[in-house]
């Protein structure tokens, strides 16, 4: 009975691949540091302004400019992560309406392309699976634990973040026995190749680096008989970095 449950799991979510529609992209930039200062500058007085406006005028579902918190390879990595979600991929966002919006600011001072590299973009669907614990804010959601995920079985794996993790995580957010304060997955698109093998990814919100790099579960919460019951058998796996947020832009949820 229980494969057959987790069966019409996986089905009803490769429905949900089929008919989504909405498109996020996770853009990696290189900013060197002598550069940072200036290009966190023209994101938060000028890009995050224009995303706002671009929310308002439902090009966009959600925007954020996050930087990489410690991490390997900060000599040369990307330390900027970029997230665009779109009403509709093809139509996309009105790039060049912020020339408009700032007609006293030269270009060349608002563009970021000229003080960073564009190192990686990754295309993912959006899911319907986001959670927020009770009383937060967006002044909540200060850092972000972001998990590429690898497994044998994309499908498998989304079927227990459904059925077992995000219930789980639920539960403890209305018991005040976990730091985090929203979760959320979504399915990779592309790329697929020999060295980029991740599957889908999930993230973990937090107010605090303190709690972004701690434990997320309190030392009296006991997680739910079995929740581990072939999981490790799917999974081969992770990719993770810890981010803080510079700016976001988000529409309402539906319940809002």
């Amino acid at each position: 009975m229980r494969k057959g449950i987790t069966f019409l799991a996986v089905c009803i979510l490769s429905f949900q691949f089929a008919m989504a529609q909405s498109i996020t992209t996770h853009q990696y930039r290189r900013v060197s540091p002598e550069n940072m200062d200036e290009y966190l500058k023209r994101e938060t007085t000028y890009w995050a302004k224009w995303a706002e406006k671009e929310v308002t005028n439902g090009n966009l579902t959600f925007w954020a400019i996050l930087q990489k918190v410690g991490g390997v390879n900060q000599d040369t990595g990307p330390n900027i992560l970029i997230i665009n979600s779109y009403k509709d991929i093809d139509k996309g966002a009105d790039w060049g309406s912020i020339d408009a919006m700032f007609p006293d600011v030269k270009m060349e001072d608002i563009d970021t392309w000229d003080i960073s590299t564009n190192v990686h973009q990754v295309f993912l669907r959006n899911l319907p699976n986001h959670i927020r614990a009770e009383n937060t804010t967006d002044d909540d959601y200060n850092f972000v634990h972001i998990i590429y995920h690898d497994t044998k079985d994309t499908g498998l794996h989304l079927a227990f973040e459904v059925e077992k993790w995000k219930p789980m995580v639920e539960q403890a957010m209305k018991e005040g026995k976990t730091t985090m304060k929203g979760w959320g997955n979504q399915v990779i698109i592309s790329p697929v190749t020999s060295k980029f093998t991740y599957g889908s990814y999930s993230y973990d919100i937090f107010s605090s680096l303190q709690d972004a790099l701690s434990p997320a579960f309190s030392d009296d919460w006991t997680e739910p008989e079995g929740i581990w019951d072939g999981y490790q058998d799917n999974y081969n796996k992770r990719n993770s970095n810890v981010y803080r947020r510079v700016a976001a832009a988000s529409a309402p949820s539906p319940s809002e």
